[in-house]
């Protein structure tokens, strides 16, 4: 692939990205797609959102447009080759749920179920939808957030190329803004 200099310098430099798990139920049929293009807003902005960006042809974007409701997961790093999985196959075609060891929890507001020993999980209603060329941003309303007992070091992100792996140590630059 010929990519300008400017394209392979934020290839390089945008990694580690947390990768996030989307969660829909459409007729009792559960699926589960992995992003890595995902933005939870602030606890300072009302209300609360999550915006994720999905393909045209995705069907969990497809569910999601018909149900208006979502869940959004950080998985945990002991969760990552059934969260990899996820995202080779398509729910449309395949009953992802078999194949993998995933568990999942009821929701208290939503249909869709949460992700059971991810980092966090946020119950989502859809409020708006930005379509772009080639796919579409999913605004949602977070309406419950569900917390673990584990550590937002526990996230997994995409490190660029086909790897993956976790955040050890966090070190505070500045305690407050000025």
């Amino acid at each position: 692939m010929n990519l300008s200099p400017n394209i392979e310098l934020k290839s390089k430099l945008e990694k580690p990205e947390v990768i996030g798990a989307v969660i829909t139920q459409r007729k009792n049929k559960v699926n589960l797609c992995p992003v890595n293009w995902q933005v939870v807003s602030s606890e300072y902005k009302s209300p609360m959102v999550v915006c994720i960006g999905l393909s045209h042809g995705n069907y969990s974007r497809e569910v999601i447009l018909a149900t208006k409701e979502f869940t959004y997961a950080y998985p945990s790093q002991e969760q990552l080759k059934d969260i990899l999985y996820c995202g080779t196959v398509s729910g449309r075609e395949v009953n992802k749920l078999k194949q993998m060891a995933l568990q999942f929890l009821p929701a208290k507001k939503n249909k869709c179920p949460i992700l059971k020993d991810a980092v966090l999980n946020f119950e989502c209603t859809l409020m708006q939808t930005v379509e772009m060329e080639t796919f579409s941003i999913l605004i949602g309303k977070i309406e419950i957030i569900h917390g673990s007992d584990k550590s937002a070091l526990d996230k997994i992100y995409a490190l660029g190329g086909m790897e993956y792996g976790v955040i050890e140590k966090v070190k505070i630059l500045q305690t407050g803004r000025t």
